[in-house]
C-alpha cells in the first residue's frame, strides 16, 4: 500500500535521488547537457540542505512503498511547485495527483491564493489535467524546456471520519474523498422568537440543479474552523448579519453521503435573532433575496418545489416543533 507523509530526514536524500533518476529517465532526452547539468546541480544542493525542509521553508512530502521512497513533490512558500517526480514502476496510479493535492492544500493553507509551475514537455498533460492553465507560451532558457503554468486552488477542507475527528488530513474541495472520509457542512437557521425564519434564496446561473430555490444559509467548515465559526462566517458572508455566538444553538448532527459518492457531516444551527429585512445585505453571485417566513409557508414552499426539501433539512419539523410554528 501507498503512504504519503512530510517527508522526514531520512526521506531527504532518497527523495531527491528519486527526482534525479526519473528527470534522467523521462525528461532528459528533451534536454542538452547544459539542462541535465544544471538540474544535477539544483537536486544536489536541495539534498544536502535539510534545514531548508525541516524549518519549513520549502516544502516536501513523499509517497512510500513500506519505506522506500517512490514518488515526491517539492514546492517553495512563494506557491511554487519546483519538483513532481513518481518512480517509472509505480507511473498511472494516482501518486503524482495525491503528492500534488497535499501540496496544493499546504500552499492554499499558507496564504497562497495561486500556485506555479514550470512544466516540462513530458509534464504538461498530467498538469493541463490537473487543471493548471498555460500563462506563456514555451520557453527555453539555460537549457531547460518548459512552460510557465498556474493553478488557483479552491478553498480546502480538513477531512473528517464518520464521527467527526479529523484525521490531520486535508482536501480541496471539488475532489473526490476516499472511503471512510468526510467533510463539514452547517446550516444555520435565524429564528425571531415570533415564529418566523429568515430565508434567503440561491442566485440564479450558479451552475447547479439547486439555483434559484429558496434556503436557509449554509456551507463547509473550511480547515482550520470549527462549526460554530463556520456558522457565524456563512452568515456574515451570505447576508451580511453578525450573529450572537452566545444565542446560537447545535441542533442536530447527521451523516449525508451524495450520489457523487462524498460524505459529509450536517451541523444545523439555530440562533435567536431579529431584525427588519431591510438590514440584509446579500452576496452578489451567492444570494439574490431574503424574507421572513413561518414554518407552515416554508414547508409550502417545499411541496411546490421552490424550498431545498426535506432531503437537505430532515430535522425541519422537529426543529420547527421545538422552536414553535
Amino acid at each position: 500500500m501507498i503512504t504519503y507523509r512530510t517527508a522526514a530526514p531520512a526521506d531527504i536524500r532518497p527523495a531527491f535521488d528519486l527526482a534525479l533518476r526519473v528527470f534522467m529517465e523521462f525528461e532528459a532526452p528533451d534536454y542538452g547537457p547544459e539542462g541535465t547539468n544544471s538540474f544535477r546541480r539544483d537536486v544536489e544542493a536541495k539534498a544536502e540542505n535539510l534545514d531548508l525542509y525541516l524549518s519549513g521553508k520549502r516544502l516536501l512530502f513523499v509517497a512510500l512503498d513500506g519505506e522506500t521512497v517512490v514518488g515526491m513533490a517539492e514546492s517553495n512558500e512563494a506557491g511554487h511547485v519546483a519538483e513532481l517526480f513518481v518512480d517509472g514502476a509505480y507511473h498511472r496510479r494516482g501518486i503524482a495527483t495525491e503528492l500534488m493535492n497535499m501540496s496544493v492544500c499546504a500552499l492554499k493553507l499558507r496564504g497562497c491564493d495561486r500556485i506555479g509551475v514550470n512544466s516540462s514537455p513530458h509534464g504538461l498533460p498530467f498538469y493541463l489535467n490537473y487543471g493548471f492553465q498555460p500563462t506563456d507560451t514555451e520557453q527555453r532558457k539555460d537549457g531547460f524546456i518548459f512552460t510557465p503554468m498556474e493553478y488557483i486552488p479552491n478553498e480546502i477542507w480538513d477531512i473528517l471520519d464518520e464521527d467527526g475527528n479529523r484525521t490531520g488530513c486535508c482536501i480541496e474541495r471539488g475532489r473526490k474523498m476516499a472511503a471512510g472520509d468526510c467533510h463539514l457542512i452547517v446550516h444555520v437557521w435565524k429564528h425571531n422568537g415570533k415564529g418566523e425564519w429568515l430565508i434567503d434564496r440561491r442566485a440564479p446561473g450558479r451552475g447547479t440543479d439547486i439555483d434559484g430555490l429558496w434556503e436557509t444559509t449554509g456551507g463547509s467548515v473550511v480547515a482550520g474552523e470549527d462549526s460554530l465559526t463556520a456558522a457565524l462566517r456563512e452568515t456574515k458572508e451570505e447576508l451580511g448579519l453578525d450573529l450572537d455566538p452566545s444565542k446560537g444553538t447545535l441542533f442536530h448532527r447527521f451523516l449525508r453521503r451524495g450520489k457523487n459518492g462524498n460524505v459529509w457531516l450536517c451541523d444545523a444551527w439555530v440562533f435567536e435573532y431579529d431584525c427588519p429585512i431591510e438590514a440584509v445585505r446579500l452576496q452578489e453571485g451567492e444570494t439574490c433575496d431574503a424574507q421572513w417566513a413561518s414554518a407552515g409557508r416554508i414547508c409550502e414552499m417545499m411541496a411546490a418545489g421552490e424550498f431545498l426539501n426535506g432531503w437537505f433539512y430532515p430535522y425541519f419539523e422537529e426543529m420547527a416543533e421545538t422552536w414553535g410554528s
